[in-house]
């Protein structure tokens, strides 16, 4: 503990999670961190994309312990900028959370509590794993793209709920309910799509309401949409859901949340570590919240290349 306490860490600190939660809730966190003496430094994220800039700065001015006061989303530009610098080895560098945002899905997988003081202790102890992290390849504006994730990955309706959730919280909506609101809405004017997926050489060619790429097993504000994920064993949890009505959705709507929804006959779960999606329509992908794409993704996996501070006691026994 006393080794995590000495350490120099940088902390970026993003005022609009949680629908302004941050910005709320800032003194609070500051004045936790204060009174568990950390020697640290801060920052705060000021807009889209500015997190992945802090990241890269501070890795080239010598930070390698990072504290992220944020949701799912800081923590996805926070891995984004430890993956694109070029000063050290990804391994290096360990990254602690504080959990502001809405959803707070990537901590539910690791044991990280949904409370300032109780996530700062754990961060404390210093118990630190080393994750997989999944790469996304894609077309934009004639140019190949990449984007990482640590959490999970959704491509079609999967995407669509994502975009219409962030559409929310822009607006400033609030809570879990944010996320219902934006499955409900978004069924209604989603076309099931005819779509090619490749998992690890095997091909499903047909119909496809989503496909969700799993690190950790929780996106969507703790639908578990990848039960049998373990964030370090070399391998995602692919999930697929075939064309599926709207009383299938009702139907599967608590199984969502338990993982038992992958029993119905129009799920398939595979373990894969490279995974090709293409359609002639338009069809959405997401990487922790982030909107990427629209019709082909290369998705493959980065294994144990990220250092992250866990729970032991409560790894992979969220609920």
């Amino acid at each position: 503990m006393g080794n995590f306490r000495k350490k120099k860490w940088f902390v970026i600190l993003n005022p609009h999670a949680g629908s302004g939660r941050g910005k709320k809730d800032q003194a609070v966190i500051i004045n936790l961190l204060n009174k568990s003496n950390f020697l640290y430094e801060l920052a705060i994220s000021e807009f889209p994309k500015h997190t992945i800039q802090l990241t890269i700065q501070a890795v080239e001015n010598g930070y390698r312990n990072f504290i992220v006061a944020g949701g799912d989303g800081t923590l996805n530009e926070v891995v984004n900028g430890i993956f694109t610098q070029t000063i050290c080895p990804t391994e290096e560098i360990t990254i602690g959370m504080i959990p502001v945002g809405t959803g707070n899905d990537w901590i539910k997988t690791f044991g990280i509590p949904n409370d300032y003081q109780a996530a700062i202790n754990i961060i404390l102890q210093g118990d630190t794993m080393r994750q997989n992290v999944g790469l996304i390849t894609f077309p934009e504006s004639d140019l190949m793209r990449t984007y990482y994730f640590a959490n999970m990955a959704g491509f079609g309706f999967d995407a669509r709920v994502a975009e219409k959730s962030n559409q929310l919280k822009d607006k400033g909506r609030k809570g879990i309910s944010v996320y219902l609101q934006a499955l409900g809405s978004s069924f209604w004017n989603y076309q099931t799509t005819k779509t090619c997926i490749v998992i690890d050489g095997q091909e499903i060619n047909e119909l496809i309401f989503s496909v969700s790429i799993g690190i950790g097993k929780y996106n969507g504000g703790g639908m578990m949409q990848a039960p049998g994920a373990i964030p370090n064993n070399g391998q995602f949890q692919v999930t697929v859901i075939r064309k599926i009505g709207i009383f299938g959705i009702l139907r599967n709507l608590a199984g969502l949340y338990s993982g038992e929804f992958i029993k119905d006959f129009r799920v398939s779960t595979h373990k894969a570590s490279h995974i090709l999606i293409s359609s002639a329509q338009n069809i959405a992908g997401e990487a922790d919240g982030e909107i990427l794409g629209h019709h082909k993704f290369e998705i493959e996996l980065i294994f144990q290349k990220l250092e992250v501070i866990y729970n032991p006691e409560k790894y992979l026994k969220f609920g």
